[in-house]
């Protein structure tokens, strides 16, 4: 799964507590060979269906998982439900379960264009907005595309990367080193290069002074040592300062975008209006107000951009779960 990039070297100091050691135990060699096994048992199973087959048995094979995760159905209600508490029960479930079938659908459709050509990739997915892109490229400066788990944004990666040249994706890795093998791979098939979080911030700044695209998803908590906390639906979340830092380090412009599903297996590409780094600019304004007003200027186009469809946002990851630290008095 995508993911923000480590903060760059000089980002700076902030005062929450070090995060405590990790006690995850090591995973074992025969419990990753199980894994790889099944999902490919999985994948294969569902490439032998008709498309509309497939995305119907993935939709049902995630309502059976998730009536089994307790802990991820109270978050996927909990969010919601504080997300939109004017919202009637009845129309909170019926967003959590189209929230459910969306992923399970972009998953299946990720899954199948390891069968498809550039051509018939490309068929699928409509392109709006293009001229934006077009535009932050012709800065020089390298572009940022900010995205979310909205839709297929693995998808919308792989096209992405069709516009003009390939782009460097930043990926969080799974824990399953085979699992994310074969998910590199289709990562890659078109020729997108993408870049582990660990060793983002020197090789993303390598990109930008190159002039290429890269893109980041920013909508995911993260620890209280890396956070700014912003405002996200009314309640302040932690947020990585990484896509802000690296923007007013670079100048370069950051470019809003989402894979929208249709109908029929289709998507929708946006591309929206770039964000400027002298946006955040102004007189007395320090380095590290800018990097909070960057930083909540991209929630607050993602927000926006879930208000349009909430059902295609991924609800299920507990984007509030960091929690500021209380002022001492």
């Amino acid at each position: 799964m995508s993911a923000p990039p480590p903060d760059p070297s000089d980002a700076p100091a902030r005062s929450a507590p070090a995060a405590p050691r990790s006690s995850r135990k090591r995973r074992s060699a025969l419990r990753d060979r199980a894994e790889l096994l099944l999902f490919r048992l999985a994948a294969g199973g569902l490439a032998l269906l008709p498309p509309a087959a497939a995305r119907q048995t993935g939709r049902a094979a995630a309502r059976a998982a998730f009536a089994l995760l307790s802990s991820r159905r109270r978050i996927l209600f909990g969010n919601l439900t504080a997300a939109f508490p004017d919202e009637p029960a009845e129309r909170i479930a019926s967003i959590a379960a189209a929230s459910i079938g969306g992923f399970a659908t972009a998953l299946v459709d990720f899954l199948e264009t390891a069968r498809m050509s550039r051509d018939e990739l490309l068929s699928r997915v409509s392109v709006v907005g293009e001229e934006n892109l077009r535009a932050a490229r012709a800065r020089g400066k390298g572009v940022f595309l900010l995205s979310a788990h909205i839709g297929n944004w693995e998808i919308g990666a792989l096209v992405a990367g069709m516009l003009g040249e390939p782009i460097a994706p930043v990926v969080r890795p799974l824990d399953n080193p085979l699992l994310e093998e074969e998910l590199g791979r289709l990562r890659r098939r078109f020729g997108n290069r993408p870049v582990p979080k660990k060793q983002a911030t020197r090789e993303l700044l390598r990109a930008m002074a190159r002039n290429e695209t890269v893109a980041i998803l920013v909508d995911q908590n993260v620890l209280p040592r890396e956070a700014v906390f912003v405002p996200f639906f009314g309640r302040p979340a932690a947020t990585t300062p990484s896509l802000a830092l690296l923007q007013l380090k670079t100048g370069a412009a950051v470019v809003p975008v989402f894979t929208w599903p249709e109908t029929d297996g289709r998507y929708r590409l946006d591309f929206e209006t770039p964000i400027l780094p002298e946006e955040f600019e102004g007189a007395g304004v320090d380095r590290e107000e800018r990097v909070r007003r960057a930083t909540a200027r991209y929630m607050a186009v993602t927000e926006a951009a879930v208000r349009k469809d909430p059902a295609a946002w991924l609800w299920v990851h507990n984007r509030w779960k960091t929690r500021p630290v209380p002022a001492p008095r």
